[in-house]
């Protein structure tokens, strides 16, 4: 999947904003300025009943989700309709096995949209240098659990397909 990102990331030259492929069907919010606590506190009406959890559950995700090391099948179990997007996941893993990147995620930045929707700052690395600074995603919540929400993986792996449909995102 790095490759695809990586790729992402160079075209985009750090000002990634990401907008939708479908999914959730939210729109995204641009990235905070660099340097912004995730410890914001959010507003009483747009956040969980625990903000506090959500934000560690969402960090925890994200780490795992965008890690080099993650099987296609955890990768699958913290995507929102990770069950529907085995093709994208199969094509984001050959694209990332070939680039032998050492890719790793950031979190910056949580901030409820609504208690079942966080916008998250976060930059994507290659080891310790920065290959996606500052981007914007978005977490949903699913069954009780937060995920990365499609929007945001079909967004990145189209990117890194030059803009093509990849199975499961349209």
């Amino acid at each position: 999947m790095t490759k695809l990102l990586s790729g992402a990331a160079l075209a985009l030259a750090g000002t990634l904003s990401l907008v939708g492929c479908g999914g959730s069907g939210s729109s995204s919010t641009p990235a905070s300025p660099a340097g912004t606590s995730s410890t914001t506190p959010a507003s009483t009406a747009t956040a969980p009943a625990d903000p506090a959890a959500a934000k560690a559950q969402i960090t925890s995700v994200w780490v795992k989700f965008f890690n080099s090391g993650t099987s296609r099948a955890e990768a699958a179990g913290v995507l929102e309709d990770g069950d529907q997007l085995g093709a994208a996941l199969k094509l984001a893993a050959k694209e990332d096995k070939a680039s032998h990147l050492n890719r790793k995620a950031k979190v910056q930045l949580i901030r409820f949209i609504s208690p079942t929707t966080a916008s998250v700052t976060w930059t994507l690395l290659n080891g310790k240098t920065p290959l996606l600074p500052n981007a914007s995603g978005q977490a949903v919540l699913v069954a009780g659990q937060w995920k990365v929400s499609k929007l945001t993986f079909c967004t990145l792996v189209e990117l890194g397909n030059n803009n093509k449909p990849v199975p499961g995102c349209s």
